[in-house]
């Protein structure tokens, strides 16, 4: 009987009829969402302007405004900031098997609440699994593996088929197998004006308005500190011995 109803939960019909029931209600609940071709959004949490490409599974996530998800992803326990671009076929939020003290790396030995229909132990020995945590404006390119309880900063970029396993520092480049820094994008002193200005958290309007500076980091520090005075703190008045305040 428990064969039967798996295989009607998981035939083609049933699949389609959960997409259009996830369609229907995230479309109804959040703005501007975008729903990819069987693509499946689980107990998930959404801002304004969310794409979730086609065959895609996103579970227990929060996905911050402006960010996509391509085609094929599965990602889990994922907290995604703000305007970040995941390629196709990446995997967030792998679960973690023992590889150190424990004799055997078999869930069968530490997990008595699993997916498996048979345990040897009757309590969980060993935590597999853990929450993800992107930053904002983050690129993570295709085929990328992330483990669990990663963090990555804001404005990393991870190349295409890296496997990252360890947290990535805000505005660092990372590749490989695995992933490790190849190069910072910017000085650490823009890095510090940028987590403090956070243009992410800017309205639509000013980014409409500032959006060709964004070309130039010197250019976007220029313009936002005289657009922004009143919110981000206009800069230090100039005092010139024998001279007047400030500077035209």
């Amino acid at each position: 009987m428990s064969k039967i109803i798996r295989f009607i939960a998981r035939n083609p019909v049933t699949e389609y009829l959960r997409y259009l029931a996830d369609l229907v209600i995230y479309s109804a609940r959040y703005d501007d969402f975008h729903q990819g071709y069987l693509s499946k959004v689980r107990r998930c949490v959404l801002e304004a302007h969310v794409r979730v490409g086609e065959c895609a599974l996103v579970v227990d996530s929060r996905i911050g405004s402006y960010s996509y998800i391509g085609h094929n992803c599965v990602v889990h326990r994922t907290e995604l900031g703000r305007f970040c671009s995941i390629a196709q076929g990446c995997r967030i939020g792998l679960s973690k098997h023992p590889s150190r003290g424990f004799v055997s790396t078999h869930p069968a030995f530490f997990d008595a609440s699993g997916d498996l229909p048979w345990s040897f132990v009757d309590q969980k020995l060993f935590e597999g699994y853990g929450r993800v945590t992107i930053g904002n404006d983050v690129w993570i390119g295709t085929n990328v593996l992330i483990a669990d309880g990663v963090s990555i900063g804001n404005g990393a970029i991870i190349g295409a088929g890296a496997v990252v396993v360890k947290s990535v520092p805000d505005y660092a480049v990372y590749g490989g197998v695995p992933a490790r820094l190849l190069r910072y994008r910017f000085e650490p002193s823009e890095i510090a004006w940028l987590n403090s200005f956070r243009w992410w958290d800017k309205d639509e309007q000013w980014l409409r308005a500032h959006a060709e500076s964004f070309q130039d980091i010197q250019a976007l520090m220029r313009v936002s500190g005289k657009a922004l005075d009143p919110e981000f703190g206009a800069p230090p008045t100039a005092n010139f011995e024998g001279g007047q305040e400030g500077c035209s």
